[in-house]
């Protein structure tokens, strides 16, 4: 499904039930097309350079900087908006998002955050993202939502995140 169709059809799933339902585009993609470097040419790119630990190398790069504070500044937008409940902000994402809904849920203040498939492709490729998805997993101020399709790529990121989230007594399902 591409963004736009989740975007239309989860939308009106959340208004319905009392919550704002913001989904942004990423740098490079659709409607932020002039915002900057789509992130998966900028890791085929590095891959190209350097093989697939440049590739891992890049993405943990631009998923722990410029993409977390693209999120980050949202969050401070949405708080501002007066239709916006600022105590009762959630963060979700599938895939890249997932990772992000992760980092979003240590560096964020926000209620909760779900995480779809969350490194699922990237988790053996860089231990790098293993690190920093564990740290922020740890360190979350949120409790997080870890699902993903039994056949899916790799189902290791849910079941160790989950884990480390129990094991740092935060909440999880």
């Amino acid at each position: 499904m591409l963004s736009k169709q989740a975007f239309d059809a989860l939308g009106p799933v959340f208004a319905t039930r009392g919550w704002v339902f913001f989904g942004p585009y990423r740098r490079g993609q659709r409607l932020s097309a002039s915002a900057g470097p789509y992130i998966s040419d900028q890791i085929a790119e590095a891959v190209k350079n350097g093989g697939i630990s440049g590739g891992a190398a890049t993405m943990v790069r631009l998923l722990e900087t410029d993409h977390l504070d693209d999120q980050l500044s949202a969050l401070v937008w949405l708080r501002k908006q007066g239709f916006v409940q600022p105590a009762r902000i959630a963060v979700g994402g599938n895939s890249f998002g997932g990772i992000e809904s992760v980092l979003g849920a240590e560096q964020g203040n926000y209620r909760a955050a779900i995480a779809s498939a969350a490194g699922a492709q990237s988790w053996a490729q860089g231990p790098n993202c293993n690190r920093f998805m564990t740290r922020s997993v740890r360190n979350a101020k949120a409790p997080v939502f870890f699902f993903q399709a039994a056949n899916d790529y790799d189902l290791s990121p849910s079941k160790t995140l989950s884990a480390v989230m129990k094991a740092a007594n935060r909440a999880t399902r």
